[in-house]
């Protein structure tokens, strides 16, 4: 609520003095009785000094009024994607489209609360950081400002509003107007150099699935044709030239697929909480992984719920993407590790993994990361044991009471 009321003085026009919506008519109205009094006294000089009040009153309020309706600001960030350890620049382009000139200007851009700039000072609160840029503009002019941030925390970034300070030719009143709205960006988590003992292709011999993929990278050359060779592969050119049918021949590689489970939480008792370092901890090795991975020509999917976006609104979601392989795979997984949130105090990984099971094909492996091994999640790993090759990544310290490893189940030992 107090919040709103923020807002909403904000918008009335100073956020330094929220009294003026109604503060402002009342001066007018003393000023007009006072007035009508010195002229009923014929006090001159009252009424000389009152008539220059309303003068420059009048002459201050016509000013913002025409300032406000030529000034425009707007907002750009590139990239809208990155990692954390990398830049990102800010463009902020104001035109002042009237005649009048803007000797006193100062810009207000709200940005995330860890944000980092060189060689700017932001005044930053519980909330967010304030960056405030002081300069004049002539009229008809363009001015563009480029501010290179860094934001060292995975998430969706917030960039705004963005508000501008007015202050008229005579110094009396001070104004305020957001200009632009917000906008985002979206930074990743880290990714870091990661050895995992893991199978990294599948043996070579005939398609039995259709979860194996075919590299035809190396044409090898034509044979004869066998009844079992499939009609697609009869290469006529040659069949005709040697008067039979031939077939051509590839080196076929079959790339493993592996589907990575993800529990995001961290709390062993309702009572405990969140433990923030577990949790960052837990989202990197993921990270980590999946690029490991698929740098190496695998095919990979997640399956996590409690990611939280700007579509799904407060209501987090579970992210089930299918094994696939390349770089676009890899961006759709780190964009929902970036914004991953734990959901609650209730672990939905045993659950996911129980209803996936009947859909993934018998050559995917499934890598499970959770901070702990629960007795839930223990059930459901020794389910996935019977048809997958299944591996089991702990990222929290382990501690007495803990669940035993099921039999089939193999640890995923990990260096960073």
């Amino acid at each position: 609520m107090i919040r709103r009321l923020q807002m909403v003085w904000r918008q009335s026009g100073d956020e330094h003095d929220p009294s003026r919506a109604w503060r402002r008519p009342g001066l007018d109205l003393l000023g007009g009785a006072a007035l009508i009094y010195a002229l009923w006294r014929g006090d001159w000089l009252l009424v000389a000094m009152l008539g220059i009040f309303f003068a420059t009153s009048r002459v201050a309020w016509y000013y913002r009024t025409r300032v406000w309706r030529s000034l425009t600001l707007s907002l750009r960030v590139q990239p809208r994607r990155v990692f954390p350890d990398r830049p990102v620049e800010l463009t902020l382009r104001l035109a002042n489209r009237g005649w009048l000139p803007l000797p006193w200007l100062r810009l207000e851009l709200h940005l995330p609360r860890k944000t980092e700039a060189q060689a700017l000072t932001l005044q930053k609160s519980p909330y967010d950081a304030v960056l405030l840029l002081p300069f004049s503009m002539a009229g008809h002019q363009q001015v563009e400002r480029r501010i290179t941030v860094q934001v060292p925390v995975r998430g969706l970034q917030r960039i705004g509003p963005a508000a501008v300070h007015l202050t008229d030719p005579l110094g009396l009143e001070d104004s305020r107007n957001e200009l632009a709205s917000r906008t985002d960006f979206l930074c990743y988590p880290r990714v870091r150099e990661i050895q995992a003992e893991i199978r990294e292709a599948m043996p070579l011999g005939e398609r039995r699935g259709r979860s194996f993929l075919d590299e035809q990278s190396q044409y090898l050359g034509p044979r004869p044709y066998q009844p079992t060779d499939p009609l697609r592969r009869i290469d006529w050119r040659q069949s005709a030239r040697r008067g039979d049918l031939f077939v051509r021949t590839y080196e076929t590689v079959a790339t493993a697929q592996t589907a990575i489970f993800l529990d995001p939480t961290t709390a062993r008792k309702p009572w405990d909480g969140i433990d923030s370092e577990v949790l960052e901890r837990t989202v990197e090795i993921t990270a980590s992984l999946a690029s490991y991975l698929i740098g190496r020509g695998q095919a990979v999917g997640l399956y996590v719920t409690g990611v939280f976006t700007e579509a799904a609104g407060k209501r987090p979601f579970s992210v089930r993407q299918r094994p696939r392989s390349g770089t676009q795979q890899l961006g759709r997984i780190l964009a929902a590790l970036a914004q991953l949130r734990p959901p609650g105090l209730f672990r939905n990984l045993p659950r996911i993994l129980l209803e996936e099971l009947p859909t993934l094909d018998y050559q995917v492996q499934i890598i499970t990361v959770a901070p702990y091994l629960t007795k839930d999640l223990q059930f459901a790993l020794m389910r996935a044991s019977r048809g997958h090759r299944t591996f089991f990544l702990q990222t929290g310290p382990a501690e007495e009471g803990d669940a035993t490893m099921p039999t089939r189940v193999r640890p995923l030992p990990v260096t960073l």
